[in-house]
């Protein structure tokens, strides 16, 4: 085996156990450390690295299929959460990138397309943030269904279940926005950088993502002003989250699937 496999195997069994670590919390059976959680997890984003790197960089380009591209967001997303776990407490939405960036590997490792060639080194900028923005934005959209779920309890008078362990509404909703800010700075990046980079939009079957993302950071721009003018907030802000998401989710990877899997292009 290979030192990309290898590694991808190391760090899918280290996800697992971060994990298993998350979930025996959650269920209150039993109380492991911060450290328990956090450094299984640290371990499993190096191997997952190592395993990215002699996957995508070839000597010729970047190489960035479906599965590759769905595996750099997820480890993108373990890196910013690990980031945040250092100034809050944030331990709980490893409970959804763990197992995430865990599912990620098997795909990377082996189902490939021979449709997709490597990109040019130029356009490593432009890929870059749009990967990061596409998992700042991943996080702002789990964030946002799980302050639907605290919203919807409170309603009803109460926070049960796992629900319990996680912050107040009102910090969630300032770490749901704090993400988008985040997120919308990283993907104006990528979109100045595409155009920059990028020659020819419909030679490379470009076009209905740079709409698709063009219609999603205004989504988020219209959500980031009606915050700051109107203070939009709760259902609202949930509304704009997803939808904004959902709609850059279908002109990446969904645009990706369909060019790769059925018209066969790369």
């Amino acid at each position: 085996m290979t030192l990309s496999v290898i590694s991808g195997i190391a760090a899918f069994a280290l996800y697992t156990l971060a994990s298993l670590f998350v979930f025996s919390q959650f269920r209150g059976q039993t109380q492991p450390s911060r450290q328990s959680i956090l450094i299984p997890g640290t371990l499993a984003l190096i191997a997952h690295i190592v395993s990215l790197w002699g996957i995508m960089v070839t000597p010729t380009g970047l190489y960035l299929g479906l599965f590759t591209a769905a595996s750099t967001v997820a480890a993108t997303c373990v890196l910013a959460v690990l980031i945040s776990c250092l100034r809050r407490s944030f331990e709980w939405i490893n409970a959804i990138v763990y197992p995430f960036a865990a599912l990620t590997l098997p795909g990377m490792l082996w189902i490939s397309s021979d449709n997709v060639q490597p990109l040019a080194h130029g356009l490593g900028t432009h890929v870059l943030f749009s990967i990061l923005a596409y998992a700042v934005l991943a996080i702002a959209a789990a964030q946002a269904i799980l302050v639907k779920i605290q919203d919807h309890q409170l309603k009803e008078g109460h926070i049960r279940g796992l629900m319990r362990l996680f912050p107040p509404v009102q910090v969630m909703e300032t770490m749901l926005f704090e993400a988008i800010w985040v997120g919308e700075t990283l993907l104006t990046i990528a979109i100045a950088s595409g155009f920059f980079y990028v020659d020819n939009l419909f030679a490379q079957h470009l076009v209905h993502k740079t709409v698709l993302t063009l219609i999603a950071w205004v989504v988020f721009a219209t959500l980031l002003v009606g915050r700051h003018l109107r203070g939009w907030r709760g259902r609202t802000a949930i509304r704009f989250t997803l939808s904004g998401f959902t709609v850059l989710l279908v002109g990446f990877f969904g645009s990706q699937l369909v060019l790769e899997f059925i018209l066969h292009r790369n």
